[in-house]
């Protein structure tokens, strides 16, 4: 039943992914693709996907420091670590679009105009732009993350040593048996 779950969840991300794409692209050519109803949803339409997602990435990461704000979120081992079981195209395209959403918000707030809208106008084309960017990391991420929990199998998130016991991901030895590391299966 789990991993009905995580398909559903998987072809959510995926259609959002594809959606945040189409809309990106119109954005880009200078279009507003909808109405301020359209881009509250697509804010509003992470939150189902990530509340999973940030639980099945807590699973994955147990025993590794948390990215801090200062590194901007990068922590190589956590990231390796929920990107274990993705394949590798999902994996690079999850970095394009981190590099990409953060070039983008770079480039929205030195070109984006000062004056505000009023409630219920639609969004200018650079803010749809601005967003998609963040919408793609975000759905990707999503994806690439519940790829791996489907692919692991659900009961198999976290690392364990030899003996069964859960360990981090950068442990070099079990914490419960002291039994050394070295054959696990190492996120790459």
């Amino acid at each position: 039943m789990i991993r009905i779950g995580l398909l559903l969840l998987m072809a959510y991300a995926a259609i959002g992914l594809v959606a945040s794409i189409i809309v990106h692209f119109a954005a880009t050519a200078g279009m507003r693709p909808g109405n301020s109803t359209l881009f509250a949803a697509f804010h509003i339409g992470i939150f189902p996907l990530w509340l999973p997602v940030v639980y099945v990435a807590w699973k994955l990461t147990k025993g590794i420091k948390e990215p801090s704000v200062w590194d901007f979120g990068w922590n190589n081992a956590y990231w390796k670590a929920i990107l274990s079981g993705c394949p590798t195209w999902l994996k690079y395209m999850t970095y394009g679009f981190f590099a990409y959403a953060m070039v983008s918000f770079v480039f929205f707030v030195i070109t984006a105009p000062t004056i505000r809208q009023p409630a219920g106008v639609a969004p200018s084309s650079a803010a749809w732009r601005n967003f998609s960017g963040h919408w793609m990391f975000f759905y990707c991420t999503g994806l690439a993350v519940l790829t791996t929990a489907y692919r692991r199998g659900p009961g198999e998130l976290q690392a364990r040593c030899p003996n069964g016991h859960a360990v981090g991901y950068t442990d070099g030895f079990c914490s419960t048996c002291g039994a050394r590391l070295i054959t696990r299966d190492m996120p790459h």
